[in-house]
């Protein structure tokens, strides 16, 4: 029996987008992961000459990628809808059994269907639901992990906005305000009862005291709650207590499963990942709690090389979290302060996007807009800086936007190769790298024009710079472009938007604890909302 066969990756939009249309016409078809299956990779490069993914077959047939399957599904839509009554399929499904599914199996055994590797089935099962602490909290008879003692105190604890002495404090509540909610939710018949519990709280950071100068009590100190003490740290869901017995990588890797898993719960039928849905979803705040491990990853014991693929991984995944819990930046203002002020607790260490980028990957080398370094010469997290950075992360690490490279996953053992893969289907895709014979132009990615100087030394240079990273008639067409000289550079726009739906919109000021009088009009629009049982 025929069938479409996909080669994908469990992060790539476009598998997503061509999975999503396929679904939405109620065809069938195999997914062949490349990461889960790594001996398919060859496969498919023999197969079709390329790179990137998807590689879509219908039969022994290669259809090509994303572009190329869902022109084909419109068609068919199109085919159908002008035949009407005289059209032989009233529907692609009918299209599919009769041109696809009626034929014989793929003959190739290049497209057979793998059985030994990971498999999507093994991450499937994966136990992501028990909980990787060990602290129980009991109150009664009834007991709690750490995860629903907090998602429970985050439902029931006072929260506002209080002023003392020209700041505005947001998220807090005053200690005797706190003492009242927690004689309420445990029934205790006392207020002493509830002052020596929030004490025990406070001593296991399930709350703190806004300057931490002060200790619980029946007062008017103010409080916060610990996933609200430091909005513009992402990972500050609770205080990571438990031993960390993993590997630093598998920690990373298995993160990254987690938000993929979550991710692929909530597309939408175009493929695109529903933000709304996700925040309401058991799993998302598990990864909340999990993430917060990182806490206890020292980068200090990592060489350069280990230290290159876990920050690249950590940077991927932890984008598209930032982008589902603080908001996606709209603007050039608001992604500048994205890229800045959204921190990551790495080890006790403060990263932004920009220092991981910069000052680690990158060795430490200024941003291309920005007049400093990232690490001033009396900064301890300088110590992290690759000696030697790779140009190469350039087409590794993925900021959000469409225009970014695709999300992989980077291992130790096999980082260079990693990285040559990754940078060759960069300049494969026609949106990064194109070849214009007829007006002698090369069309390059903005990527780069921003890190030119990552790359070459002068812009006359950059053709020769690709070329390198090109294969078989796109090579051959470059090489003949340089043959005759004076080459055109155009650089194309880059496109900001991102594959998500139902997002908030990330802005300046939007992770303040804090501000100072005169106070702005509206406090942070709250987006770590818990709706009461």
């Amino acid at each position: 029996m025929g069938r479409i066969t996909i080669f994908s990756i469990e992060e790539c939009n476009f598998c997503r987008r061509t999975k999503a249309a396929l679904s939405a016409c109620s065809i069938p078809y195999t997914d062949i992961n490349i990461e889960y299956y790594p001996s398919k990779r060859s496969d498919m490069i023999s197969l079709t000459d390329r790179l990137t993914v998807p590689q879509v077959f219908f039969n022994d047939e290669h259809i090509g990628g994303a572009d190329d399957a869902l022109a084909i599904l419109q068609k068919w839509d199109d085919d159908i809808a002008a035949n009407d009554d005289d059209c032989m399929d009233k529907s692609p499904l009918e299209r599919y059994i009769r041109v696809i599914e009626s034929k014989p199996d793929p003959a190739d055994e290049r497209l057979s269907i793998p059985t030994s590797g990971v498999g999507p089935d093994t991450v499937q099962s994966m136990d992501f639901s028990a909980s990787r602490t060990s602290e129980i909290f009991q109150s009664g008879d009834k007991q709690y992990t750490t995860l629903e003692f907090t998602k429970l105190l985050m439902q029931r604890m006072p929260r506002d906005s209080l002023s003392y002495w020209g700041c505005l404090y947001y998220n807090v509540f005053k200690g005797s305000s706190g003492v009242t909610a927690l004689q309420r939710l445990f029934n205790y018949e006392s207020r002493d009862e509830a002052v020596q519990l929030g004490m025990s709280l406070q001593r296991k950071h399930y709350l703190c005291h806004v300057c931490k100068d002060h200790v619980f009590g029946d007062n008017g100190y103010y409080f916060r709650l610990q996933p609200f003490h430091t909005p513009n740290i992402l990972n500050s869901f609770r205080k990571w207590c438990d031993p960390v017995n993993d590997e630093p990588m598998l920690v990373i890797h298995r993160l990254g499963k987690l938000w993929s898993k979550l991710e692929s719960r909530h597309l939408d039928e175009d493929g695109m990942v529903d933000h709304a849905t996700i925040r309401n979803d058991d799993m998302y705040w598990k990864f909340e709690e999990e993430v917060c491990e990182l806490q206890c990853i020292n980068l200090q014991d990592m060489d350069d090389r280990k230290r290159m693929a876990f920050v690249i991984n950590l940077y991927n995944v932890f984008i598209k979290y930032a982008f589902c819990k603080v908001g996606i930046p709209a603007t050039s203002r608001n992604r500048a302060s994205f890229f800045d002020d959204v921190w990551i607790n790495v080890g006790g260490c403060s990263f932004s996007f920009n220092d991981l980028e910069h000052g680690i990957l990158r060795a430490n080398t200024r941003h291309p807009y920005q007049l400093t370094k990232p690490f001033g010469v009396r900064d301890s997290r300088k110590r992290l800086s690759l000696k030697k950075f790779d140009k190469r992360i350039h087409f590794a690490l993925n900021c959000g936007a469409k225009s970014c490279p695709p999300v992989k996953k980077y291992t130790v053992e096999a980082i260079e190769e990693e990285l040559r893969l990754a940078a060759m289907a960069f300049c494969e895709q026609e949106d990064n790298v194109a070849i214009v014979e007829e007006s002698r132009q090369l069309h390059l990615s903005k990527i780069l024009y921003w890190y030119m100087s990552d790359f070459v030394r002068s812009k006359d240079e950059l053709p020769q710079m690709v070329a390198q990273y090109l294969r078989g008639e796109k090579k051959e067409r470059l090489d003949k472009l340089m043959g005759i000289g004076n080459v055109s550079l155009k650089f194309l726009d880059y496109d900001w938007s991102s594959n998500d739906i139902n997002c908030h919109e990330f802005q300046k000021g939007d992770l303040n604890d804090k501000s100072i009088f005169p106070y702005p009009g509206n406090p942070p629009s709250q987006k770590y909302e818990l709706t009461q049982d």
